[in-house]
């Protein structure tokens, strides 16, 4: 099922970003990229369902957000793999926390990365699909919501804290993170999370119940994949941030950015 009133053209989000992503879209066209395609919105599905929201506050970041048609996919958050066969998102967004996806489901979402959707693990998202080991290798890192074992070392739950985290660039020439200065952010951390060999941390926190990395990207299969650790609720959504770096993460895995 999905939430059709959610979908539709988004709101400018600030004079700022709008800016933004004119200029990359306008880079775009001059390094070859077609300049219809750098104009079009990018769509966007977002999962949820298993964890608790704000809903009126995760609908005004979403619309805050410029360049994007986006809808919220309200059903059992898997079923948006059960037929790809008409597939028309650009970028899909995981906000969800369940496990149970069917192994036709599990191959259908592989495909899709195969042909370059991208892919944002947001949040507690990181705790998605704790049965399947292959989903830490697609996110880049896993929250572990039980103790468990890996080549015979114990790995125990992973745990979470809430405060002011201080965010700092680690990599300044990457298009999610160029130009951004290190910031400040009310929210809910993240600790004895496991992380994928190889990732290319963008972000990560001061924090003392806070994992360094917060932001990351890498590929997987011809899919580009943006993990992000940040945002608990509205007083995160609502740091600018926060919404740049999802703006500009949203950007880059559908291949927007240069």
């Amino acid at each position: 099922m999905v939430d059709r009133t959610r979908f539709g053209r988004a709101t400018a989000f600030s004079a700022g970003l709008a800016c933004l992503l004119f200029l990359a879209a306008t880079v775009q066209a001059a390094d070859g990229t077609d300049e219809a395609k750098a104009d079009a919105k990018i769509k966007v599905v977002i999962l949820v369902g298993g964890h608790a929201y704000d809903e009126r506050g995760f609908e005004a970041l979403w619309n805050g957000l410029d360049g994007l048609e986006w809808e919220v996919w309200k059903g059992a958050p898997y079923t948006v793999f059960d037929d790809i066969s008409q597939f028309k998102y650009d970028a899909i967004v995981m906000y969800n926390l369940s496990s149970g996806i069917t192994d036709a489901q599990k191959k259908n979402f592989l495909t899709l990365l195969d042909q370059g959707v991208g892919l944002v693990v947001w949040h507690h998202a990181l705790a998605n699909c704790q049965d399947w080991p292959d989903f830490e290798k697609i996110a880049g890192g896993k929250f572990w919501l039980a103790p468990g074992e890996r080549n015979g070392v114990q790995i125990p739950r992973s745990g979470t804290g809430f405060g002011k985290v201080k965010m700092h660039v680690e990599d300044s020439n990457h298009p999610i993170t160029k130009g951004m200065s290190d910031f400040e952010i009310e929210d809910e951390p993240y600790n004895g999370q496991t992380f994928v060999e190889g990732i290319q941390i963008l972000v990560t926190g001061d924090h003392p119940r806070s994992d360094k990395p917060i932001a990351w990207v890498q590929t997987y299969g011809k899919a580009r994949v943006f993990g992000y650790q940040s945002g608990h609720d509205a007083k995160a959504w609502n740091n600018d941030g926060f919404q740049k770096l999802m703006a500009r993460g949203i950007q880059w895995v559908a291949g927007r950015l240069p």
